[in-house]
């Protein structure tokens, strides 16, 4: 027999053993009964009889039944809970069944493609395959909402030759299949290899695997046979805590929030803070192993499902959740219409100025500008009091898809709309209030360990000692180049003490200084600009992204996120331009110091982080170095520091750094989450300090620090706000 089946068994005989039946349960149940007997016995029964295999299925079935009843289904539940594990990586599992895992990662490369499946959890009840895929271009996707690129599912293959869906469960007696993916998803045809087969080995759950045990924290009994006589109460806590990991170092919680809105009314949610009981700001990761989607939880209006991780040593308990929203009402109110002339042949860009008023609901709400796009038109709005969830559309024109922002509105369409149109405006929401929920959760019993310092020796910064960093002290001379952010993005060269301006150019996005400290290149409508810093004097080379200069100040790298897609090589006296590479999504990382290697990171498809890549300008070929692991799926900023020692790079958290050797050695933690988030990354040319701009709590427009690695000696930059772009110390 099953040895899985005789634990639990054991479990469930040792829970039967251990209760009594409450009398009042007794007593409610008896009087149910004769109520049913006397209503059965005026009852027609016809003749029925059950063969012999059903009497004794029927039979057991009771006897389980009456079993949940007699030691009470909140006790069965939980014991049923002991069951399920955690383990990091896949996930909660149900170790009463067979767990089976993939043998090892498979990685296969086709025309610059890779196609890596990176793990598999095989049960009784279903099939879950993680894969990832790196370097398809971007021009391997539709560029409009109206085109759509292959949607075809991946399949398995059992060795028989039959073909299941990849969800499905995988027979016990097979351990090697073949898992086929048709087409990388959205990807148009013709454009990245198709028809990827890949060989699949699985094994039984390792031994020494890690299992963290799951604790069930609200009361989900199991379906009674019996209604209750009372009804149940609804609660109006707007939080739910419904499962709690305990890990080697800290929590899993996973719950629901629950707004308890109207039916006519919606919720914007505007923060999200996560505080111990001495107010202190929690650092908090979001597992995305822990699979929401199958909770089986019913969600109303406003609400969600959350999960977060957290270490004991950062949290002074109780934890507090906070979520504060704007509540919206729908407004009964008849639809709204406009009528534009778009021309018989609008062209992508073009742009009407509109600034037409309706009133809804006592509410002004103004069209304020029209612009055409490449499959339909934009439309931007302004509301006072603010309204939301507007649904705009062309009378009689189907569109194929949209989108929007809070005063904005996208529609695609197959074919453009000409001439004149009419607008049709509805589903108006009003501001009706801002809101505040908060929600209080510690574990029982509380943790003997009590908030300390995760600085470690290799550690230089966190949340405990950042608000104590001594400012810059005097005698150091040098330039920041900061992308400024309130009131208007714009590119500033300024002093390190704050004191003094020598450069502004308004409405920009973000710099590079080259590395004489003698010039700035920006992007603008046109290009990259290149400005003398003493004469003012500029001009203009092609691409606009992601600007790099080579140490020896000859060439600057840019990255074309647009048509031309990839990294662009323009030598500075204009001579030449160059493709180096076609993606279009590359963060440029820095250059070898000798000028002939550029370096750039992509999303790696093993999942664990950026790829950093390594690219001889000359020949134009390309080398994967390492993966930065732990690096931030958002943008890890990696910057390779001018000696080419070292890389620096953002962490998963977006809020930490980690410091990596170019040989390949393990990376160093060198700030551990001291702000809501990093925003740059530049060295100095000297390869000894890292500027680095933080977005925190009480500066959203950016804090910069100045961080001496090889000691820890670091400095607050207290005049200077911004993103930073650039450092030069004469």
């Amino acid at each position: 027999m099953n040895k899985d089946f005789l634990l639990f068994e054991s479990e469930l005989r040792n829970a039967f053993a251990s209760a009594d039946a409450q009398q009042g349960f007794v007593d409610a149940l008896a009087g149910r009964l004769r109520t049913n007997s006397a209503t059965a016995k005026s009852a027609h029964r016809p003749n029925m009889r059950l063969r012999p295999s059903w009497v004794v299925i029927l039979s057991v079935i009771a006897l389980l039944i009456a079993s949940i009843l007699f030691i009470g289904p909140d006790k069965v539940y939980a014991e049923f809970l002991k069951l399920l594990g955690y383990i990091p990586g896949i996930g909660i599992v149900d170790q009463a069944q067979s767990v089976r895992v993939l043998s090892e990662p498979v990685r296969v490369t086709r025309d610059g493609v890779v196609l890596s499946v990176n793990q598999a959890l095989l049960t009784s009840s279903g099939t879950q395959i993680e894969y990832g895929v790196s370097g398809v271009p971007l021009s391997a996707y539709p560029r409009q909402e109206a085109i759509a690129g292959c949607m075809d599912q991946e399949y398995i293959l059992l060795p028989d030759g039959t073909r299941i869906s990849s969800h499905d469960p995988i027979p016990l007696d097979v351990d090697s299949v073949t898992f086929v993916v048709p087409c990388i998803f959205n990807t148009l045809p013709d454009t990245v290899p198709t028809d990827w087969r890949i060989p699949l080995t699985f094994i039984p759950l390792p031994s020494d695997t890690t299992v963290f045990p799951v604790q069930e924290l609200t009361s989900s009994p199991m379906p009674s046979a019996l209604a209750t006589q009372e009804p149940i109460s609804q609660t109006s806590a707007p939080f739910e805590f419904d499962k709690v990991v305990t890990t080697e170092d800290g929590y899993i919680l996973i719950g629901w929030f629950r707004s308890h809105l109207a039916e006519n009314q919606q919720l914007q949610v505007s923060g999200v803070q996560y505080l111990d009981s001495n107010k202190n700001v929690v650092r908090i990761d979001y597992p995305q192993d822990i699979d929401l989607s199958s909770s089986g939880m019913p969600l109303g209006m406003g609400d969600s499902i959350w999960a977060i991780q957290f270490k004991t040593s950062d949290v002074a308990f109780p934890l507090t959740i906070r979520y504060t929203g704007k509540i919206f009402t729908r407004v009964e109110t008849a639809p709204l219409e406009f009528e534009f002339d778009a021309g018989l042949d609008p062209k992508p860009g073009q742009e009407w100025t509109i600034n037409h008023d309706f009133t809804v609901a006592g509410s002004t709400f103004r069209l304020v500008s029209i612009r055409a796009t490449d499959s339909g038109y934009s439309f931007q709005f302004e509301s006072e009091p603010e309204l939301e969830g507007v649904d705009i559309q062309v009378e009689g024109y189907q569109p194929v898809g949209g989108g929007g922002g809070p005063q904005t509105r996208s529609l695609d369409f197959e074919t453009i709309p000409t001439g004149k149109l009419k607008l049709i405006f509805s589903n108006f929401y009003q501001f009706t209030k801002n809101e505040t929920w908060e929600g209080t959760w510690q574990p029982d019993p509380l943790p003997a360990l009590q908030p300390t310092s995760s600085s470690t020796s290799s550690t230089c910064v966190d949340v405990h000692n950042y608000a104590a960093l001594p400012s810059l002290p005097d005698g150091l001379d040098g330039w920041m180049l900061l992308t400024q952010l309130d009131p208007e993005r714009s590119l500033i060269l300024q002093s390190m003490d704050g004191k003094e301006i020598k450069l502004a150019i308004p409405q920009t996005g973000r710099g590079s200084m080259s590395p004489d400290g003698t010039q700035i290149a920006y992007p603008d409508e046109t290009g990259t600009v290149i400005v003398d810093i003493a004469t003012g004097k500029t001009f203009t080379l092609p691409g606009s992204g992601g600007i790099d200069w080579s140490p020896d100040g000859k060439f600057i790298a840019t990255v074309n996120t647009t048509a031309g897609y990839g990294i662009f090589l323009n030598a500075l006296d204009g001579s030449s331009t160059r493709q180096l590479t076609n993606l279009g999504y590359e963060a440029i990382a820095g250059w070898s110091p000798d000028s002939s290697t550029l370096y750039y990171a992509i999303p790696d498809a093993g999942g664990k982080g950026f790829m950093l890549r390594a690219m001889d300008i000359k020949t134009g070929r390309s080398r994967d170095l390492f993966v930065l692991e732990n690096s931030s799926g958002k943008g890890p900023f990696a910057a390779v520091s001018p000696d080419g020692a070292w890389v620096a790079y953002r962490a998963k958290d977006n809020s930490s750094l980690y410091l990596k050797g170019m040989d390949g050695s393990p990376a160093r933690l060198l700030l551990d989450r001291p702000a809501t988030a990093i925003s740059g990354i530049v060295w100095e040319k000297d390869s000894h300090l890292i500027g680095v701009s933080l977005i925190t709590p009480e500066t959203s427009d950016g804090e910069i620090i100045l961080v001496q690695f090889e000691n820890c000696e670091t400095y607050k930059l207290t005049g200077l706000h911004g993103e930073l772009d650039g450092i030069y110390i004469p």
